[in-house]
């Protein structure tokens, strides 16, 4: 993923250099704040469309993300803030109705967020990604994307990365997909709902075998 490609950025940037990048055998203790680093997560998500006409659909999608995290602010647990982006996204589904289903990370916009804690007097932290995708649905003859950030939150964060953490969701209401090749037209799809989970770590070859999957 050649991060210099975007050109809209909806949150600060992670410096990659110096980075170390962590993949399957990763350690990760709860309730501690943890040096930058990316981060190579398996990824889940329940998904739920409707597309004008034909009807509401839900998918489960399952595959990986790249994560990056700056340097944190503080090493206390009850005060740090991280940024974080996402700098790669691989999702599959298959629908008996829709046919194949593959989401990317739109690579003209930088999503970005943050991990932080909001108060000293609960034991989780927070997390919130403003994320920018493409949908690819080849039955549908369309690839979509959203104009406006699909916010995924998840504000029981109980690890920096969150493995193994099945309490993600997006804050989305109807939220419109474009199609790639006529953004002015009109919506072809909504996205109504998300809940995600963000797994463990996974290997340098899952990684690329999930790189080089067709979308």
């Amino acid at each position: 993923m050649q991060e210099n490609v975007r050109v809209a950025e909806w949150g600060p940037r992670v410096n990659l250099a110096g980075l170390p990048e962590h993949f399957k055998g990763a350690n990760v203790t709860p309730r501690t704040v943890t040096p930058g680093g990316i981060d190579n997560l398996a990824l889940h998500s329940t998904d739920v469309f409707t597309i004008p006409g034909k009807g509401e659909f839900t998918l489960d999608f399952r595959g990986y993300f790249r994560v990056a995290r700056s340097q944190p602010t503080s090493h206390d647990w009850t005060t740090f803030d991280v940024t974080v982006n996402i700098t790669d996204l691989r999702l599959f589904s298959q629908h008996k109705d829709i046919g194949n289903v593959s989401v990317s990370l739109n690579p003209n916009i930088l999503s970005a967020g943050q991990i932080f804690h909001a108060n000293a007097s609960q034991g989780n932290a927070k997390c919130r990604i403003a994320t920018a995708v493409v949908f690819d649905m080849p039955q549908l003859g369309a690839r979509v994307f959203n104009k406006e950030p699909i916010l995924l939150m998840n504000e029981n964060v109980k690890s920096i990365p969150p493995v193994d953490d099945p309490n993600g969701h997006a804050l989305l209401f109807m939220l419109p997909l474009f199609d790639e090749k006529n953004p002015s037209g009109q919506a072809l799809a909504y996205l109504t709902s998300l809940h995600y989970g963000a797994d463990n770590y996974i290997s340098e070859a899952e990684v690329k075998a999930l790189r080089e999957r067709k979308l």
